[in-house]
């Protein structure tokens, strides 16, 4: 190369030659795909995938924990930001676990958008159509009091749920935690928005939730209910625990009960078809949940090669703590039956409502007990529940007072 002539780094001809002297004969790196480091759960890794792995470091990832660019690097005393003691499950690969409905970010607010949409529209045929004038009086006032304590249940367990989404060990993990998380928002946030619709449609409705909240705070109806969900906010530290808890116990028995075999099934006896519509979305998240419930702690940990029998041991312990509190917030609610105003008997009868009962306590046990090898007394159970018809809550707050449309 003469003194002062141009080099045209890469595209100059000697030095092409030279690159192909040098280069070796075949690729150093048989890696040809993005993200090669992740094991993907089928044949070739999904968007899911792509866009959620490794966005968090492993708990292990170095020793002494450097998690570099983390929004906190320690916590005070010391810990990392994620560490392996915030819960006593146990595995050596958190990342293995995928949503089965495979949602980050984009298509959750999507499909989030799409069903406010929808209500949208079924809220305009409601109004056209006059549907409120087919709701009895009288069963206004349980949506006006009784149905709007469901509100501060969900909303419970929404909150219940910010401590694990930040401790939680995997972004697969941790991804799954918020957009459940949400779901129980969002069932929160549809009662409410049935409540400021009937507000609009009926004559005398209020939205306000200062007397559901006297209900749920004040009433044998919600009170262990409340207490468990209390718990499990405020006064339980293991994200793990805080899970399975929350929907593998406590809302597969008092919340499905509530939204299913009472509001869903009791409102069209009164003429009501509006709730069960809006309750149906709540009872979708509660299966979009139980997927991913079954999937963490059934396939991944109780499944564990390693630590199964050790996990199965910790989630077996966990039911035994929290299934005396579910049955006990069923146990309690039940008694809400007695206030019904001229229920028939084969929807609100002792017999009905055992069967509710044991179709509740059946799909638990069929659906989660077996995860951690628990034996459940389905029949001893329900017995237990049935119990609480024997006396009605004598606290009410005026919640079946008239109201009348217009």
């Amino acid at each position: 190369m003469k003194q002062g002539q141009a080099v045209r780094a890469i595209f100059d001809p000697e030095r092409i030659l030279e690159i192909r002297r040098v280069s070796p004969a075949e690729p150093q790196d048989t890696q040809r795909v993005m993200s090669h480091f992740v094991v993907p759960e089928g044949k070739r890794l999904t968007e899911y995938e792509q866009l959620t792995a490794y966005a968090q470091q492993s708990a292990d990832y170095a020793g002494g924990g450097l998690e570099v660019g983390e929004y906190q690097q320690k916590h005070a005393g010391g810990r990392g930001a994620y560490a392996n003691e915030t819960t006593e499950l146990k595995t050596r690969d958190w990342f293995k676990f995928r949503d089965p409905d495979r949602r980050w970010f984009f298509p959750a607010i999507k499909a989030k958008a799409e069903d406010g949409r929808a209500a949208d529209r079924f809220m305009k045929a409601a109004s056209s159509e006059g549907l409120v004038r087919l709701i009895d009086p009288d069963w206004l006032g349980f949506l006006e009091v009784d149905y709007g304590a469901l509100t501060f249940y969900e909303y419970g367990l929404f909150n219940a749920h910010s401590s694990a989404t930040k401790d939680s060990i995997s972004d697969f993990v941790k991804t799954w935690v918020a957009l459940t998380a949400f779901d129980k928002n969002d069932a929160a946030q549809m009662v409410q928005t049935e409540r400021v619709f009937l507000s609009k449609q009926v004559e005398g409705f209020t939205a306000d939730l200062g007397r559901s909240k006297e209900v749920w705070t004040n009433s044998p109806t919600y009170n262990k209910t409340r207490e468990a969900v209390e718990r499990l906010w405020g006064e339980t530290y293991d994200w793990g625990e805080i899970l399975w808890a929350s929907h593998a116990i406590v809302d597969a028995i008092c919340g499905h009960f509530i939204r299913r075999e009472f509001f869903q099934r009791i409102a069209p006896v009164y003429g009501d078809n509006i709730t069960p519509w809006f309750l149906s979305q709540a009872c979708g998240y509660a299966q979009t949940a139980k997927g991913g419930v079954r999937r963490l702690f059934g396939d991944n940990l109780a499944n564990d090669p390693d630590f199964g029998p050790h996990n199965r041991a910790v989630i077996h312990a966990w039911t035994n703590k929290w299934l005396p509190a579910a049955v006990a917030g069923l146990k309690g609610f039940v008694g809400i039956y007695a206030q019904l105003p001229n229920a028939p008997e084969k929807i609100a009868g002792r017999n009905a409502v055992e069967q509710g009962v044991e179709r509740v306590i059946q799909d638990w046990a069929t659906d989660f007990a077996h995860l951690a090898g628990y034996e459940a007394n389905v029949a001893g159970l329900v017995a237990e529940v049935m119990t609480g018809m024997d006396s009605a809550p004598a606290y009410r707050s005026d919640a079946t007072k008239s109201i009348h449309t217009v």
